[in-house]
């Protein structure tokens, strides 16, 4: 038996794979909802529609979700779109879908846009990342784009991604980014195909969830986990909501420094390895729910410096609407370190200064368009792996016998999504068995 402690995807596909190979598990979740990050959130005010709480889409080329989707009967309920892309650079908006709209991109002059393609090429010839770990992103990018570019596009979206403070990142960052997206493209590169399920991440959380029951997995929703119970450097239990379960294989799926919480004194030790690289950022994401829609694009990224958020996300050009109501969904997202003064606004502070800047943006926005917002915060969304610390990367398994880490943290040098989130989960359940 295997207790898994929280129930967001990666648990879940956890726990579904550890059953598939006959291993007994238990899933425990605080919430009482599961999928975590890639769950819903209900607009009462629009009739009940129902949509994303943050903004997720599947790619044509996440091999692990489509393989889980055609095992639990929702391959079929896959749609695939042509998106677009577009750049929003000193107040003006640029296509930059295809590759003649890359050329013809005023901001960089012809040099620039064939060094800029010169890295994207560069970046999918690259097979071992261990060098590029040792690498400032900065100096990495400024070596292949040149000065111009970097600082006209890749500075304004590593500020805007880390925050402000990116001088510590490493130029894995941008390779495993341009390494996934562009895996989207179709031959020739003219179009990018991306992926989506009528009612998100939610239907394949659900369908999870009952395939595990099915498999006979236990799932336990409103559990607090109070502490994993040691004795001799070995895990005898749980403490749930007061009440201790035997337990001789716990799995933590928690962010590192809540799984950190979960450990008695009898683990100083794995405490001290597991806190050398615990760093994250959260997120502040507004949506908005539009009547209408507001640009032709899924992503509309922001190099124009004086726009707080990472970018413009508009999931109904890639969902079909009338999933939704028949209203447009506007994210708008913006990562944030702990002392952002973004992370310490209330909610009516945070939707006047978003609402503010997106008017900078559009001024034909207003106030009629806008059926609905929601805000949704979370502390601990990004990994933060400076450079040169991969060997302070905590391992699954621990010092203490019977006691794992299997979180976000660990996928990298891959990006944090649902497919790289699964894959893992695969790959520790395999380990397990």
């Amino acid at each position: 038996m295997i207790d898994i402690i929280g129930g967001g995807i990666l648990g879940l596909t956890m726990a579904y794979e550890l059953l598939k190979g006959g291993t007994p598990v238990r899933v425990w979740e605080r919430s009482t909802s599961l999928g975590g990050l890639m769950g819903r959130t209900t607009l009462d005010e629009l009739g009940g529609v129902s949509c994303d709480r943050y903004y997720h889409a599947i790619l044509s080329s996440d091999r692990t979700i489509m393989g889980l989707l055609e095992e639990l009967g929702l391959r079929s309920r896959v749609g695939m779109v042509a998106t677009k892309m577009g750049f929003y650079h000193a107040a003006q908006t640029y296509p930059m879908t295809t590759p003649l709209e890359f050329l013809r991109f005023p901001p960089l002059s012809m040099l620039d846009r064939i060094r800029l393609a010169y890295t994207i090429l560069a970046c999918r010839g690259i097979k071992d990342w261990r060098a590029l770990e040792q690498l400032p992103v900065t100096a990495w990018l400024e070596g292949l784009s040149g000065k111009t570019a970097t600082r006209n596009i890749w500075t304004p979206l590593l500020r805007a991604k880390f925050d402000g403070d990116f001088s510590q990142v490493p130029a894995t960052y941008i390779w495993s980014r341009l390494v996934r997206t562009t895996d989207t493209r179709t031959k020739g590169g003219s179009q990018e195909m991306m992926c989506y399920l009528p009612n998100g991440y939610q239907e394949l959380v659900d369908a999870l969830a009952a395939a595990i029951c099915a498999r006979g997995g236990t799932i336990t929703l409103g559990a607090t986990v109070d502490q994993v119970r040691i004795a001799d450097r070995q895990v005898v239990g749980l403490s749930v909501d007061g009440q201790e379960i035997a337990s001789t294989r716990v799995v933590l799926t928690t962010q590192t420094p809540i799984a950190r919480r979960l450990l008695p004194p009898a683990a100083v030790d794995v405490d001290a390895q597991w806190g050398q690289l615990d760093g994250y950022l959260g997120i502040v994401c507004m949506l908005v729910v539009l009547r209408h829609s507001l640009t032709p694009y899924y992503t509309l990224n922001i190099t124009d410096e004086r726009i707080p958020f990472t970018g413009i996300i508009e999931t109904t050009n890639l969902i079909d609407p009338s999933h939704v109501g028949g209203f447009h969904l506007i994210y708008l997202p913006k990562y944030v370190a702990p002392n952002s003064p973004y992370a310490q606004m209330d909610d009516a502070q945070l939707k006047e200064k978003f609402l503010g800047y997106l008017r900078q943006m559009f001024p034909k926005l207003h106030e009629g368009t806008i059926a609905a917002v929601r805000i949704g915060r979370e502390r601990y969304v990004e990994p933060l792996h400076p450079v040169g610390a991969t060997d302070l990367i905590p391992t699954l398994r621990s010092a203490i016998s019977g006691l794992y880490l299997a979180n976000t943290s660990q996928i990298y040098p891959q990006l944090t999504n649902g497919e790289s989130v699964c894959s893992f989960a695969r790959q520790v359940a395999i380990e397990l068995r």
